[in-house]
């Protein structure tokens, strides 16, 4: 029996990371153009934000001119729409858009990744896991406790001498963070998807996990659809999102504590797994370029179209 951490419904999906960012049909492309000019406007809240302070103001432009155009390829032979080129700031904890365009690229090479692991290894089955800690004032403190708390718990596994993620032979993990919907404190927690040919024991990673935080037996373990690995796998993936949707202050903070920390890895057979950032490499079809500028107030506008 799983435990549902408080605050957080392991079942909240962002649509924009649905392979969002790596390419699409023509007829989504309008739909994209909105999330990615919602997404924009965010980015510009921050920038504006972070611009009152002088020792931000350089980062604050590179937010501000983040986005300001964006050309995509129609590949009309074979429906296919890819962005091909933009100004992107890369700056995934602050940037609304450059979040969905990294997590949705993560998902994605993820997803074939685990393609590839279950031609070889039939028998492995995907589990969605959810680790927690309590919530706490300080975001530095409970990202140190969380962090320490999960090493912990794969050196256990990596000593062989009993631990409730034995059967876990790969896995790849993200830590998210936000403020407690009732605490209103840091709710810090960890979205891993465990491959294992059985679920890991829910009662028995409880335990556990209360033995090396000394604070939290909150934990959720349960599977992932096969024929749709998106809805489960989307779970890792979206704590970029997550990060640059909060308040703004809570996004800059959240900026200045954790940038330069690791908050996704992996483990056992999904090693070695590159997450691009680059964008997508052209198709060798004939193709028509969409050129959208960004317009203040009023969002993308498509600005030229080129035929080649």
């Amino acid at each position: 029996m799983s435990r549902s951490p408080p605050d957080d419904d392991p079942k909240e999906n962002p649509e924009e990371l649905a392979l969002d960012g790596v390419s699409g049909s023509i007829e989504e492309l309008p739909r994209r153009v909105t999330r990615y000019g919602s997404a924009k406007r965010k980015a510009l809240d921050v920038a504006e934000y972070m611009a009152r302070e002088t020792r931000h103001q350089d980062m604050a432009r590179t937010v501000s001119n983040c986005g300001e155009y964006l050309a995509f390829r129609h590949y009309f032979t074979v429906d296919e729409v890819r962005l091909h080129g933009a100004r992107l700031c890369r700056k995934h904890l602050l940037c609304s858009l450059c979040a969905i365009r990294r997590g949705a690229k993560a998902l994605k090479a993820y997803l074939d990744r685990w393609e590839v692991i279950r031609a070889e290894k039939a028998a492995l089955k995907p589990f969605l896991v959810t680790l927690t800690v309590k919530d706490g004032p300080d975001l530095a403190e409970r990202f140190r406790h969380l962090h320490k708390a999960q090493h912990e718990l794969f050196k256990r596994k990596h000593r062989e001498r009993g631990c409730s993620l034995d059967g876990v032979q790969g896995a790849v993990w993200s830590y998210e963070f936000k403020r407690g919907q009732q605490s209103k404190e840091w709710h810090p927690h960890l979205h891993m998807i465990a491959l294992a040919e059985t679920a890991p024991d829910a009662r028995a990673l409880s335990k556990e996990w209360h033995n090396i935080t000394g604070d939290s037996f909150i934990v959720d373990v349960r599977p992932i659809d096969e024929n749709d690995p998106v809805s489960g796998f989307i779970e890792v993936f979206k704590y970029a999102v997550k990060f640059s949707d909060q308040d703004v202050a809570d996004t800059v903070h959240g900026w200045q504590v954790l940038r330069g920390k690791r908050l996704l890895a992996s483990a056992g057979c999904f090693r070695g797994v590159r997450v691009p950032d680059e964008l997508d490499e052209a198709l060798e079809l004939p193709y028509v370029t969409l050129f959208y500028r960004y317009l203040h107030g009023r969002g993308y506008g498509l600005e030229n179209r080129y035929e080649k």
